[in-house]
């Protein structure tokens, strides 16, 4: 049953990526492209949206929560389809329509998901087609990352729900200063642009506390440069407006240097380790859930733990884009001192694709012993859904533990994902474990292996997310799984602090400048003073 739980640690292993800028180059070439036929385009659009609406759950959760209607928007991105479409331009309604599924793990496979199918998934037998079928996607790919997407990189942020500008820049030879706070964009309230974006940008993070979606790219797709150009008005500290009318394909110049990213950590191979010894805390800096990386902690563990008393544990993941759950199980296992284990809930929408790729019929479920119509739990009421019962072990203690009762503290930011995110929410289910920071504002939870599936004339290949997390909710919201024990967010001028200063792990930030490692220093005095 495992594999219900999850992610194949290769596909996985890509989310971190998942949301890295593609830069286009100013004239992008579709000569190689295939060309269809208005009704193959139709037929294709329609497979694509039906497949889409059978196996994801997460469009239910979007449209009964969020207010998010894929087939609505799907159907108005069918009514583009005509005589005079281009192959071109069909393939942005391809997508448009998958972001409209707003999903990280419903979307096109990219260059490193292509070469993983080609090197792992099809002599695998995990998918259905070959690998000399894949070469329209390389060229699929190659053309929406020219076309699809600006040039433009202003390195904004989102915190307190506001978006600002991160670092001074200067454009056209007129300088801005940092921390401005954007306020409209094209004439728009900036939010009520960005929640049109559906089409445009996904996954749109959900800001729950002020009920309202948010992404700090959203400015990436070209679409919005009207006349190639996009409006925004900023709001400086001392309440004076900027204007900047910035072109598609041009860039801002940086005043001050940008020495490190507030985003999905690009250095996935580097773990970062120390022992603070008047605090008695081991700290790990995890980058992505890489098996070889959990390994790496667990040999510096055996190291500090051989020498010096360790009180408390502190594991960072902020930055951490997922891989492979595994890789925390190899050194929480030699911590933790109970089995964690979580009665999960999950659900799969009950669809003939679903029924067809998990060899099940409704007698099949109604007479198994882990799944059910009826989970005892709030439902969708826009798709019908079996559910799989499990009281499931994540960790068992090692025989041969480090000699430690302390606690584990998780450093969390608001980019963490998939596996990263299942840890965090793993904390709910032992006082051991304890979670400091920021929520994604993504679904997070339990998933299964994505599908993945290729349109039959085209051969463009897609990936969907087949289930959600229903474990432990009260309302529907729930599903998306996001929790931190102890919220800490970065103010503004911490962030830019972070930008330009070099060694933002060393053990001279963490004592002095980071909120996240201050809170587990205010917690273990507190501990010690009760």
């Amino acid at each position: 049953m495992r594999y219900l739980f999850i992610l194949l640690a290769l596909c996985l292993a890509t989310s971190c990526a998942l949301k890295q800028k593609q830069y286009p180059n100013p004239a992008p070439s579709s000569d190689a492209l295939p060309q269809l036929r208005e009704q193959q385009m139709r037929a294709e659009h329609d497979t694509l949206v039906s497949y889409i609406k059978q196996v994801s759950p997460v469009i239910c959760l979007n449209k009964e929560v969020r207010g998010i209607d894929f087939s609505r928007h799907a159907a108005r991105l069918r009514k583009q389809i005509g005589p005079k479409t281009t192959m071109e331009a069909y393939l942005h309604i391809i997508k448009k329509t998958l972001n409209a599924a707003q999903d990280g793990h419903t979307s096109q496979l990219n260059t490193v998901l292509l070469d993983i199918a080609k090197k792992y998934w099809i002599p695998g037998g995990l998918v259905s087609f070959d690998s000399a079928s894949t070469q329209n996607m390389y060229k699929y790919v190659k053309y929406l990352k020219e076309s699809f997407y600006s040039k433009a990189d202003l390195n904004l942020i989102y915190t307190s729900g506001s978006y600002y500008n991160l670092m001074p820049f200067s454009y056209k030879g007129k300088a801005y200063p940092a921390g401005m706070k954007l306020i409209r964009c094209n004439g728009k309230n900036i939010h009520k642009f960005v929640a049109n974006l559906t089409q445009l940008y996904a996954p749109l993070r959900w800001d729950r506390l002020n009920n309202q979606v948010y992404d700090e790219n959203f400015y990436w797709p070209a679409e919005i440069y009207k006349q190639d150009t996009l409006r925004m008005t900023f709001v400086d500290q001392q309440y004076r407006k900027h204007q900047l009318n910035i072109n598609k394909n041009d860039s801002v110049t940086y005043l001050a240097k940008k020495l490190n990213l507030y985003g999905y950590f690009s250095q996935t191979d580097t773990v970062v380790t120390h022992y603070f010894e008047q605090e008695g805390i081991f700290y790990a800096k995890l980058p992505a859930m890489r098996t070889e990386l959990g390994d790496t902690i667990k040999r510096h563990m055996e190291a500090i733990f051989a020498r010096h008393p360790v009180n408390s544990v502190v594991i960072d993941i902020r930055g951490n884009g997922g891989g492979s759950d595994q890789t925390y199980n190899i050194f929480l296992k030699k911590l933790l001192s109970d089995t964690l284990k979580k009665d999960v809930v999950v659900g799969r929408n009950f669809s003939p694709e679903t029924r067809k790729k998990y060899h099940l019929n409704r007698d099949s479920v109604i007479n198994s012993n882990n799944k059910t119509f009826n989970p005892g739990v709030p439902q969708f009421k826009s798709q019908e859904m079996y559910f799989i019962k499990q009281s499931f072990n994540f960790v068992t203690p090692d025989r041969a533990r480090f000699p430690f009762n302390g606690k584990i503290y998780i450093l969390q930011d608001k980019f963490i994902y998939s596996s990263a995110s299942n840890l965090s929410s793993l904390a709910q289910n032992t006082k051991q474990l304890i979670s400091i920071g920021e929520t994604p504002d993504l679904l997070g939870g339990l998933q299964a292996d994505v599908l993945i599936k290729m349109l039959p004339y085209s051969k463009f290949i897609f990936r969907v997310e087949p289930q959600v997390d229903f474990t432990g909710i009260k309302k529907l919201e729930d599903v998306f799984q996001n929790h931190v024990e102890y919220p800490v967010s970065y103010p503004i001028e911490n962030l830019y602090l972070r930008t330009i200063s070099k060694d933002i792990f060393g053990k001279n930030f963490l004592l002095k400048n980071d909120p996240m490692f201050r809170k587990v220093l205010e917690l273990e005095q507190i501990a010690l003073a009760n």
